[in-house]
């Protein structure tokens, strides 16, 4: 039977446009009727055929670097335009090195691993049920390569080019999490230097399968000075797969070619067996020629733990055998391992639970683990942030306990989500080194701030700042409230020094009244004074003018932050009692004195409206004046003419 023949070419040349796709995990997508992406229906353009892209001379490089932070620096391929033809466009070119710098925004391999399972997950809306990770073999040289292979709805030959472009994104709904067009291309390229990605696809009755190839290695060797990305389509409403012609059955078997030359399989009949396992509808991604640390080793170590994907450089396994015992329970805990245990990482990377969907791990389903379930005493607080339209009402509740190690295990900090998706985990808002808020955990979904584009950390706005803020004040408060519960001690006075995060100065000597401390007291050290010392009466200035004040007379230069009490003096200082001010006691009134400002400063936004709002409606006011007065004079003038 004869091929198929329709008008867009077959290779695609990688340019930006203004939207993006979803991938490692296929996704469906608005489609159109031509399927080719914009770069290839520009008409007028003068293109070259395929082959002739593809065969262009290799360049006199250096030593190819597997490294991913040095395979950037290479000799850059130089060519010569042709003139376009009279009021034709140039189209915007994108250089290979491009894909590289792009993906160096993923510092963290896991982070470029957790940008494809977004993909998959946000396919669960088209009715995906699984996300398989794996490790497989390249039969032509033996070396691993990574395997994302999920059920989703899958990409036609479309949606497979708009996938291939940069910062293109049909991701608007409120509920996915990939939004800005370029996952696939930086995560991609940051784990390997290649990938090939089949997907199958049902629209409008019309089945389809698609082979793409993104290749930096291809690029690169080929000197090619834009991104050529081959790709081959196929027809499978009827009982066999018919090839899509899009130019000529020459392009598309030089694509074919490419293909095959520069990915991990040698025949067509290879290529189409990637089919069998997808089913229907799905999309598989192959990471292949995967990049390795300054030691010439690969980054994922897929030895270490059989049902696990690990990050080399942080997982030391035989040396953890030689540490102290309070040392391996801290680096037994999850806080610890998501740095280097990918099911570990993954079991914590979404924060609602999975209805009807999986995500296997090296033929595991990884089970989702929610600290928030586990914490002592728990407590959930709503913050409500100071947002305009259309989060004027985004409230975030957040869940804060302790974790159930406490007080053996020194783990702290909030887990922040954005759009279901964990952006920081276990971040710690209180000071290092201060005993108040150990073993604090909280969890909590933001998505009233905005995350950076590689999805592991949120961008310094000022609703940063006040949530951070917040989420201090709410550690304190909390730990304030609940220490006791779990056998948290406050040091004892003399002890409770700035090192351990307590006093800025100690107390000096020993009286006869520091001796005949309650046993109560005793026990607690500073636990008397501490529900004292926390009371924000004072504010930092006048705490210097305090301070001023008594060394000129001769007193402790810091006195209690609290009201004269009986025993005390005019100025508020205990008679023979050495007196200290807490650090952390500091940090809070400051938090308070800080969340004033942010108020007033709202207010006095909200007021410099008003009066804009009251400036325009005077000036309006003044010109229906300015307008009728002028009427009212017309109309005099009028009425003196016809008398």
């Amino acid at each position: 039977m004869p091929s198929k023949n329709e008008n867009p070419q077959d290779v695609v040349e990688l340019t930006s446009s203004d939207d993006e796709d979803n991938v490692a995990a296929g996704a469906t997508r608005p489609q159109v009727n031509a399927p080719a992406s914009k770069a290839t229906t520009q008409q007028n353009v003068p293109r070259q055929s395929a082959a002739a892209i593809a065969s262009s001379p290799p360049v006199n490089e250096a030593p190819e670097s597997r490294s991913f932070w040095k395979a950037g620096t290479y000799a850059a391929n130089i060519t010569i335009k042709s003139t376009p033809v009279q009021g034709s466009l140039e189209h915007a070119r994108v250089h290979p090195k491009f894909l590289h710098s792009n993906a160096t925004s993923h510092k963290w391999a896991f982070g470029a691993i957790a940008e494809l399972l977004d993909n998959a997950v946000d396919e669960v809306q088209n009715g995906a049920t699984f996300v398989k990770v794996d490790r497989v073999n390249i039969m032509k040289d033996n070396s691993p390569a990574l395997v994302f292979l999920d059920d989703g709805g899958g990409m036609d030959p479309e949606s497979l080019r708009k996938c291939m472009s940069l910062g293109y994104s049909t991701k608007k709904a409120n509920k996915t999490i990939g939004q800005y067009g370029n996952g696939f291309k930086t995560s991609t390229m940051r784990l390997g230097a290649d990938v090939i990605v089949f997907s199958r696809a049902t629209h409008e009755s019309k089945a389809t399968q698609s082979i793409g190839l993104l290749s930096y290695t291809y690029l690169r060797k080929t000197g090619q000075d834009d991104v050529i990305v081959p790709m081959i389509d196929f027809d499978i409403s009827g009982h066999w797969a018919e090839p899509i012609i899009y130019s000529s059955q020459d392009d598309w078997s030089f694509n074919l070619k490419t293909i095959l030359e520069w990915s991990p399989f040698a025949s067509k009949s290879e290529l189409l067996q990637q089919f069998e396992d997808i089913g229907p509808h799905g999309t598989k991604v192959i990471i292949y020629n995967l990049w390795m640390n300054d030691e010439g080793v690969y980054e994922l170590s897929f030895d270490d733990d059989e049902e696990d994907i690990c990050l080399r450089d942080e997982a030391n396994p035989g040396s953890l055998k030689k540490l102290p015992k309070k040392v391996l329970e801290r680096q037994s805990h999850i806080s610890y391992r998501i740095r280097y245990s990918l099911r570990a990482y993954a079991s914590m990377l979404y924060l609602g639970k999975f209805d009807n969907f999986k995500i296997i791990l090296r033929g595991k389903p990884i089970q989702q683990f929610h600290i928030a379930d586990e914490l002592k005493f728990p407590k959930v607080i709503s913050y409500r942030p100071q947002v305009s339209a259309p989060l004027k009402d985004a409230t975030a509740e957040t869940t804060i306990g302790f974790i159930k190690e406490a007080p053996a295990l020194s783990v702290s900090g909030f887990n922040v989500y954005h759009k279901n998706r964990l952006i920081r985990p276990f971040w710690k808002v209180t000071g290092d080194g201060s005993l108040k808020g150990n073993g604090v955990v909280g969890v909590l979904e933001a998505n009233f701030i905005e995350p950076t584009h590689d999805k592991q950390d949120f961008e310094r706005s000022t609703l940063f700042v006040r949530l951070e803020s917040k989420l201090k004040q709410m550690t304190l408060e909390y730990w304030k409230a609940y220490y006791h519960l779990i056998g948290h001690q406050l040091p004892a006075s003399s002890s409770y020094n700035m090192e351990s995060g307590g006093s800025v100065l100690s107390p000096v000597g020993h009286g006869p009244d520091m001796q005949k401390q309650p046993a109560d007291q005793h026990k607690l050290g500073l636990a008397s004074n501490f529900q004292e010392d926390m009371h924000l009466d004072v504010p930092s200035v006048a705490l210097q003018g305090k301070v001023r004040h008594n060394l000129e007379n001769g007193k402790p230069a810091v006195q209690p932050i609290i009201g004269i009490a009986e025993g005390h003096d005019s100025d508020g200082t205990p008679e023979g009692h050495p007196v200290t001010i807490s650090a952390d006691q500091i940090c809070e009134e400051n938090i308070q004195l800080f969340i004033k400002c942010e108020e007033h400063l709202q207010r006095e936004t909200e007021i410099n409206q008003l009066i804009e709002l009251l400036e325009k409606e005077v000036t309006q006011a003044k010109l229906k004046c300015a307008k009728l007065s002028a009427y009212v004079e017309a109309r005099k003038k009028q009425k003196t003419m016809e008398q």
